[in-house]
């Protein structure tokens, strides 16, 4: 009688798993890759309509888990483009970062994802005394301000600093966050540099497309007395930029559950921002307006104070001070 029981459950469990075979899917982009479309709930009234059998939901977890199915996210791993020398870029960075010294800083820049205060809604979590209500829809005009955060990560001291802007993203913006970090804390860091690697995205304010951004950096070197050695990472390959994942993602992290009811609220969650592999991160707040749209003519470019890398010159070059000939 038990082995008849036994071998039910047997013929049951290998139904169920031809009816799972028969209804997967498979991924456009890569062939060992399937997935079902149903839930358990919904595969226990399919099977039972079809089979006359019914099976719980737990049976079935585990019957998907046998047949190699997970319960998964969709990863955001398949660029969107394609950039020709991508790999020769990545040498050119790896090869850059064998050679800095470790009295010259290592910087990772990048504007986080921009954020809005207000009594709104954000995912996550946290410990309260009392259901936490915000508005049941985030229209923009509930909005009283938007946080713009760019931050800057020392790859060499694992430390980062962020400016929380509240105007635009702009390339004086970000060259207003690097002197900031210089004066107070780069120059006591690093007292023998002598050049300092910046590493960034190729497009939005910082993009290898606009002159602007050069200009900045230029007056920067000037102003700082170091020269700037620019990297720009390819087209469709930033998620590789350093301070995605040593930075943003932790003081993603710090920020979830929490309503941004104040710039002071959203400086306080990035402060505290830390990891078990020592992360520091130091925040402040920028009361300033970025006008958009700013231009540099022509005959104002300075490009002669402008090494081009000979193998790849639009995605890295160094900028130098007025007093060193190149």
């Amino acid at each position: 009688m038990v082995g008849r029981i036994f071998f039910v459950q047997w013929k049951i469990c290998q139904a169920l798993d031809a009816w799972l075979e028969a209804h997967k899917a498979g991924s456009p982009t890569d062939s060992k890759v399937f997935w079902i479309h149903y839930r358990p709930g919904e595969i226990a009234q399919l099977f039972k309509a079809s089979s006359g059998h019914t099976v719980s939901h737990g049976l079935i977890k585990r019957r998907l888990l046998f047949l190699g199915f997970g319960y998964r996210k969709m990863a955001k791993e398949l660029a969107t483009g394609n950039f020709a020398d991508r790999n020769l870029q990545f040498q050119i960075i790896s090869n850059l970062v064998l050679a800095m010294s470790l009295q010259s800083p290592i910087l990772s820049i990048d504007c986080k994802k921009k954020e809005v205060l207000g009594n709104l809604y954000r995912d996550g979590k946290c410990y309260t005394q009392g259901q936490i209500k915000v508005y049941d829809h985030d229209y923009s005009h509930l909005s009283t301000g938007k946080v713009i955060p760019h931050g800057i990560y020392d790859l060499q001291r694992n430390e980062g600093y962020i400016t929380i802007g509240t105007s635009h993203e702009t390339a004086a913006f970000i060259t207003d966050n690097l002197r900031w970090w210089w004066e107070m804390y780069g120059i006591h860091q690093y007292p023998e540099a002598k050049n300092i690697l910046i590493f960034c995205d190729a497009g939005g304010a910082n993009g290898y497309r606009h002159h602007i951004f050069k200009q900045k950096l230029l007056e920067l070197a000037d102003e700082i007395g170091k020269n700037l050695i620019i990297c720009h990472y390819p087209p469709y390959s930033s998620k590789w930029n350093p301070i995605e994942h040593r930075l943003f993602a932790h003081v993603h992290l710090a920020m979830q559950g929490f309503v941004l009811d104040s710039y002071e609220t959203v400086k306080i969650l990035i402060d505290k921002t830390t990891t078990s592999k020592g992360l520091k991160v130091i925040c402040r707040i920028v009361d300033k307006q970025y006008p958009i749209g700013e231009k540099i003519a022509q005959k104002d470019r300075q490009y002669h104070r402008i090494q081009f890398n000979p193998v790849l010159p639009k995605l890295s070059y160094q900028i130098y001070q007025k007093e060193q000939v190149i």
